[in-house]
């Protein structure tokens, strides 16, 4: 178990646009006093994100204890062969609808990396949640990983209305412009940080610093100077001192225009 003041590395006024708050707790991480500990330290709003049914009302009830703590809630690819998705699908409408806290649909889209159900499955569990999100005027949030044309053609045809945000973005600069034009918001995790991810660094280097976000995707993902260790917001620092190096600006700068990027696609 990770103490939880273990190289804390925030500011004032960093967010943590993507994480999984009770996938630590399965961790065996103290995830709360973790989040606690973060807040305290300068960290001013972090999305917890949720990919299936199972732990939603929990997470609901957990956002409401902490002003900069929200949630989102979406079904990962992987739920594609479940027997009972309609039910669900309602169950996740109706979980949006009433949390009070929720800013997002996601995180949603496509893996192809896994074997999960197969193309057209995850298609249509995708297509089904973007309904959704238009339909409660919310962004939305993509996972995409070995499925670059697939997101990029259902995104273009079935464009969300709110836009959303590209999590973990692993693709070239021209693919993360594609999606800016659609309205999306680019997302950068701890792998930004890592030596051989030359193609995100690049992506991360030419696309406009208005249209881009960060996350630590914890418990996934530590950044490289922590890895090895389980990952937690703390450790957002650190791929905001990446960027900041990548982009060629003083981090005490950076801090507000991400802050604003996601005040602004969230409307806080």
């Amino acid at each position: 178990m990770q103490n939880k003041n273990s190289k804390i590395n925030l500011r004032n006024g960093i967010i943590d646009s993507h994480f999984h708050l009770f996938h630590m707790k399965k961790r065996g991480m103290n995830h709360l006093e973790i989040i606690e500990q973060c807040f305290d330290s300068g960290l001013e709003y972090a999305l917890d994100i949720g990919i299936n049914p199972e732990n939603f009302q929990e997470r609901i009830k957990t956002a409401l204890k902490y002003p900069g703590l929200y949630t989102a809630h979406g079904y990962y690819p992987s739920e594609c062969t479940s027997k009972e998705l309609d039910s669900s699908l309602a169950y996740l409408e109706s979980c949006l609808s009433n949390d009070s806290k929720a800013l997002a649909l996601g995180e949603i889209g496509f893996d192809f990396f896994h074997e999960y159900g197969n193309k057209s499955l995850q298609e249509a569990l995708l297509r089904d949640q973007l309904k959704i999100a238009d339909k409660l005027d919310l962004p939305v949030i993509i996972h995409s990983r070995d499925a670059e044309a697939e997101t990029l053609q259902i995104l273009a045809n079935e464009t969300p209305s709110r836009g959303g945000i590209i999590h973990c973005f692993s693709y070239s600069a021209e693919t993360a412009l594609k999606f800016i034009d659609m309205g999306f918001y680019i997302s950068f995790a701890g792998n930004l940080t890592y030596k051989k991810s030359k193609t995100i660094q690049q992506a991360a280097a030419l696309i406009p610093v208005d249209r881009i976000l960060l996350e630590t995707d914890a418990p996934y993902l530590s950044p490289q100077k922590v890895r090895g260790l389980m990952n937690h917001p703390g450790y957002i620092g650190y791929t905001y001192d990446c960027l900041a190096e990548i982009k060629n600006i003083n981090i005490e700068e950076l801090i507000p225009v991400i802050n604003n990027n996601f005040k602004t696609l969230f409307r806080l």
